[in-house]
């Protein structure tokens, strides 16, 4: 019952801190705000939180890894290729819809104290998460499923767009609806990736007709 209490208060300081993070901004929240927010002492914010930095990390890390594992689970749970990568699309835009604070803090401009903070334990979270994204490619490329390509290519056709979508959807910008874009966009990024184009989109029209008028007149 105790680690069950503990949990819950250190969960009640999280989302305490998220809410304000995201409200007013990390350099103007204070400890103190989030003590009264979330109804906790003092002493039990700093028993699990050393300082504003460190709260902020572990909200950060945490969130990042709960969406890593997620894009992860995706590519494990889809044998084909086509199927891994628009799901892929899917649980980005799923996953902001149902974690929208949590995102905004994620996916927008950090401050430089906040980048600061969380550059080391990001690194390590992100240098395991970026192996296994560019080693599930590496091995559909070599299968022949997606195209080869510069790592960094992949992510501007795959996940770009999508996150790209998800700020403006974040600040209400966006007007297509979120399962809709969803769906759009999934089928966008497999285009993108896909050895084979459609084959409306392999030639031109201009060749297409020239071919079709030889072949009426027997040349």
């Amino acid at each position: 019952m105790r680690s069950v209490a503990t949990a819950s208060r250190r969960a009640a300081i999280l989302n305490a801190a998220l809410d304000l993070f995201v409200t007013k901004g990390f350099l103007a929240t204070t400890m103190d705000d989030v003590r009264r927010r979330s109804g906790a002492s003092i002493g039990s914010i700093y028993h699990h939180f050393g300082s504003k930095e460190e709260l902020a990390t572990a909200l950060y890390v945490e969130g990042l890894r709960d969406y890593q594992n997620g894009y992860l689970g995706e590519l494990e749970r889809h044998s084909g290729a086509e199927a891994a990568v628009k799901a892929v699309v899917r649980h980005h835009l799923n996953w902001i819809a149902a974690n929208r604070d949590l995102a905004r803090f994620l996916f927008q401009h950090r401050d430089p104290e906040l980048r600061r903070a969380t550059k080391r334990p990001l690194g390590a979270a992100n240098r395991q998460f970026f192996s296994t994204v560019t080693g599930w490619l590496e091995a559909q490329s070599r299968r022949g499923a997606i195209r080869q390509l510069p790592h960094d290519l992949y992510y501007g056709l795959w996940i770009a767009p999508v996150q790209e979508f998800g700020r403006r959807w974040l600040h209400g910008h966006a007007e297509t609806p979120i399962d809709q874009a969803a769906k759009i966009l999934a089928d966008s990024a497999w285009r993108s990736l896909a050895t084979t184009e459609p084959s409306d989109l392999a030639e031109p029209d201009t060749d297409a007709r020239a071919r079709r008028s030889k072949s009426r007149r027997g040349d």
